[in-house]
This record gives C-alpha cells, sequence and structure tokens, in this order.
C-alpha cells in the first residue's frame, strides 16, 4: 500500500554569528540598568538607575533613570514621576520597566505604582495606578491593550481609556509577562514565584480576555520570565530553561545558574539571560552560550538582528548590545 506523497518544511537555522559592544553609565554611587527595550538600531530605550557628578564634579543625588541610543550616541535622560500622586512635586526616581510599540509609544515604569508615557522621546504623560503596588513588567498587544505585573500577585490592564485591575488568584511575585494577539483577541503569560511560604506558589498564569487561568506546570522549579510568539509552544526560565510544545514540557540543556530572562524572534532564534553573565542564543538546532565577561545581567530585548540585555558590573549601569553579522 502506497500513501500519497505528503510534503511538509522545516525552519532553518539562524546565525550564531553575533559581534557584542558593552556600554557602562555611572560616576558615583550604585548604577544599574533594569530593563531595554528595542525599537530598531537607531532607537533603544534602557532604564534604571544612572547616579552621575554635577557640571562642577559633585555627585547629583538626583539620578537619571533612562538612557536613549539615537543611532550615533547614547543621552542620559531624566524621566520624571510623581513624590505623590496627586501633588505636583515629581523626581527621578528610579524606573524598573520598559515597553515600546514604536518611537511614539514608549512606556516607562517606576519601581512602583506609576507609568510614564513618551512620544518621540517626550514625556507625554504620568499615570498613578489606582492602587499601590511595584510593577515589574509590561506588555501589550496596542496601546489599547496593556498589561503591566508585579508584587503581591498584581496584575492591571489598561484599554486606551482607564486601568482596571486583574484579580491573578496569587500573592506572590509575577516577575514577567509576555503574550500574543490573533484576532484582536490577546492570550497574555505570566511568570510566578514565591520565594519565601508558600514555596510552593510556583506556576504560569495564562490571561485571555481579562479571565485568569493557569497551566500545568508541575517541576516546582523559581520561574523568572516566558516568552512565545504562537499557541503552539511556550519558553519559560529560571531554575532552569524549560520548552513547552503541544503540552509537554522538556528542559533545555543548559549550564546550571539561574537563567533571567527569555525573549526570541521565533522557535529558531531565541536568546536567554542569566546569572555571572551568561547569555546563550538558539538557533533553532542549537545553543550557543557566551560569557565574554558580561556583568550581572537582568533585562534583555531582541528584535531582528539586534539583541541588548542590562544589569550592573562594577557599580555601573552595564549595557551590551550584539549585532548579528
Amino acid at each position: 500500500v502506497k500513501s500519497n506523497p505528503v510534503t511538509f518544511t522545516t525552519l532553518d537555522t539562524t546565525s550564531h554569528n553575533f559581534a557584542f559592544e558593552t556600554f557602562t553609565f555611572g560616576q558615583h554611587s550604585s548604577s544599574t540598568l533594569y530593563d531595554v527595550s528595542i525599537i530598531n538600531g537607531n532607537n533603544i530605550w534602557a532604564v534604571g538607575e544612572i547616579y552621575m557628578n554635577d557640571s562642577l564634579g559633585n555627585p547629583d543625588p538626583n539620578a537619571y533613570n533612562a538612557v536613549h541610543w539615537n543611532g550615533n550616541s547614547w543621552e542620559l535622560k531624566r524621566i520624571m514621576f510623581y513624590t505623590i500622586c496627586g501633588q505636583q512635586s515629581r523626581s527621578s526616581y528610579p524606573a524598573k520597566s520598559i515597553f515600546t510599540f514604536n518611537e511614539n509609544e514608549i512606556w516607562i515604569a517606576m519601581d512602583g505604582d506609576q507609568i510614564a508615557k513618551l512620544e518621540n522621546g517626550i514625556q507625554v504623560h504620568t499615570i498613578c495606578l489606582p492602587w499601590s503596588f511595584s510593577i515589574n513588567k509590561m506588555w501589550g498587544s496596542s496601546s489599547n491593550d496593556l498589561y503591566a505585573v508585579g508584587n503581591n500577585g498584581n496584575i492591571a490592564h489598561y484599554n486606551g481609556s482607564r486601568w482596571a485591575k486583574i484579580e491573578s488568584g496569587t500573592t506572590s511575585i509575577i516577575s514577567d509577562a509576555w503574550g500574543i494577539s490573533n484576532d484582536g483577541i490577546s492570550t497574555v503569560y505570566c511568570t510566578v514565584s514565591s520565594f519565601f511560604e508558600p514555596q510552593q506558589d510556583r506556576k504560569i498564569l495564562k490571561i485571555v480576555d481579562s479571565k485568569v487561568d493557569s497551566i500545568s506546570w508541575k517541576e516546582n522549579k523559581l520561574l523568572y520570565s516566558c516568552w512565545t510568539n504562537s499557541n503552539n509552544y511556550l519558553y519559560v526560565c529560571g531554575s532552569g530553561v524549560y520548552q513547552n510544545k503541544s503540552g509537554q514540557w522538556r528542559q533545555e540543556n543548559l549550564p546550571s545558574v539561574s537563567m533571567n530572562m527569555v525573549r526570541g524572534n521565533a522557535i529558531n532564534d531565541i536568546f536567554i539571560i542569566g546569572d555571572f553573565g551568561l547569555a546563550a542564543h538558539f538557533n533553532g538546532s542549537s545553543w550557543q552560550v557566551s560569557n565574554d565577561g558580561f556583568g550581572d545581567i537582568w533585562g534583555l530585548a531582541f528584535k531582528q538582528n539586534l539583541v541588548a540585555f542590562v544589569g550592573q558590573k562594577n557599580g555601573l549601569g552595564y549595557l551590551v548590545i550584539g549585532r548579528r553579522n
């Protein structure tokens, strides 16, 4: 018995060939960068807290909390947040998270409960969330569909006109959020981990149409980050790196260090960053692990042939850009 011919196509592998360039920021105290976003090769933003000297060479206590790459150089920025919501006094408090749609939709969250919106690099709004929590990450499909997640199980959703709280069913730390949008409906995944009691509260939330569910996770491993661009697979990382295809989990064969963040372009083009300056790229067939003296790195962005990760090294804000040849 002879069957009819069946045609199938496998993905090509992507190139591991990245050239890395490093930048440091800061002159006193302890400067750190927490998150980074790539709009294009001439428009890259990173946020954190950067302490510089003033014009007289004395330590300036007022931190910069963002840096912007314009294609030629870095410019230090101060994004201003309210000292107390509802009052006029403002300060450049440390910024924790950034998410960008394009040059006119840049969202930056302070290490707290405020979010600033920038258009073409200019701050146009500062929003105080209606309840207090520390924001860790943001993700959105559009400016009318933006999520912010943080400590104590907090999730907030913006529909273009107002913020609403989504009950997560947990009081643990929600460290990351990433999602996909199909036919105007977003599916958002969030990594949850408790470092204290209950230690078993380690799970992956799935949000569809503001309804929260969880997907199967039986490893009882710490979870810090997630990424996908399809309903068919999901990557998570923390105490290891795990891939889920068609409901089956598999651990990736990578060094046994804490993995802090995962981002990708496609299933054959994924970056992971971890402790001790580890950076690893998956090309669809193999992982290539790099550790070229990278510092402590916690934030990651990956877009087309550009990757950027940020953190701290020797008390300075630390940023690495990798360009694929």
